[in-house]
């Protein structure tokens, strides 16, 4: 059985489709646990009807408020062999369940996603930066090389290494992906798009190709809380020196700026890659943008 975990705020308008198409399946056996993060909204009451209609469904309050806390708490109340979490704004779509026989062979899997609009028309596909796949764990830990938590599937045993996560984490994808990487034997890397991965203005990082300054400075200081919480984490770090995070950590200060001039970016002790990357998006963010969806393009083939 495939145990989702639905984290669920402020999401009255969305949360029904994502679950119409969870119950289109029938062959493979799901369950849903939606943990409910104390809505201002209908929210609530638009889950517990969608309870109702259907025993595959399981609605709880979240214990205290918090994506982690609620995610920890919902993986809690899980039954099945593979787990995955997905977001009540967005839809995975019927295809995943074909791969589930394929799935239980393996600790982890993972698949693109399409990149969507508020309606749902398809921008782009997001493809898997194959750094995840191909690297050791050593780089993708220093370089904090991660996919969206909506990405991942993994069974059992491997969940019980990602959770519960540290209650101060700031966002959940890149402890899942790393712990993932840590752990995993085997991934499953799934070519088809599965997921439709809703962009709109009520995100809490205002989408995944969203490059406007108060996004790109609120993005990076959140990763310096995150890798302030993560060196001191043994679970990820075990013997390995704080200083693997050298490099991350002055181009996410270099990025948390407000106030940042192409002499300061030059003169900064980053590499060539990084410089340029500073440059793009803080100064040419539209241009950033369309070179990001062309990298997600070029990563397809590199799969």
């Amino acid at each position: 059985m495939i145990s989702f975990i639905m984290m669920a705020y402020n999401v009255e308008n969305y949360i029904g489709e994502a679950i119409v198409e969870l119950k289109k399946e029938k062959d493979v056996a799901w369950e849903l646990i939606i943990v409910e993060d104390f809505s201002d909204d209908n929210t609530f009451e638009v889950a517990r009807k969608l309870e109702e209609s259907d025993k595959r469904i399981t609605l709880v309050k979240n214990i205290s408020k918090g994506k982690v806390m609620g995610t920890n708490y919902g993986y809690s109340l899980t039954q099945g062999d593979i787990i995955k979490c997905i977001d009540s704004d967005d839809i995975l779509l019927k295809d995943f369940f074909s791969n589930y026989y394929d799935m239980q062979k393996y600790d982890a899997h993972c698949h693109p996603s399409y990149i969507t609009n508020e309606k749902l028309n398809i921008l782009s596909v997001y493809h898997l930066n194959p750094s995840i796949i191909n690297k050791d764990y050593l780089f993708v830990l220093s370089n904090i090389i991660s996919l969206p938590k909506v990405s991942w599937s993994f069974n059992r045993k491997l969940a019980d290494k990602i959770f519960p996560m540290p209650e101060n984490l700031p966002f959940e994808d890149v402890w899942i992906s790393l712990l993932i990487k840590k752990h995993a034997n085997s991934i499953l890397t799934m070519c088809k798009p599965l997921y439709l991965y809703r962009q709109h203005s009520n995100q809490t990082f205002g989408g995944i190709i969203n490059y406007s300054k108060g996004i790109v400075i609120f993005r990076a200081k959140r990763l310096l809380c995150l890798l302030s919480i993560l060196e001191n984490e043994f679970r990820v770090m075990e013997s390995l020196d704080k200083s693997i995070f050298d490099k991350v950590k002055a181009y996410n200060e270099i990025m948390s700026q407000s106030s940042l001039s192409l002499l300061d970016v030059i003169k900064s002790n980053l590499n060539i890659k990084y410089k340029v990357k500073i440059i793009l998006i803080k100064k040419l963010p539209y241009f950033a943008k369309n070179l990001t969806i062309l990298k997600w393009k070029f990563d397809a083939f590199k799969n």
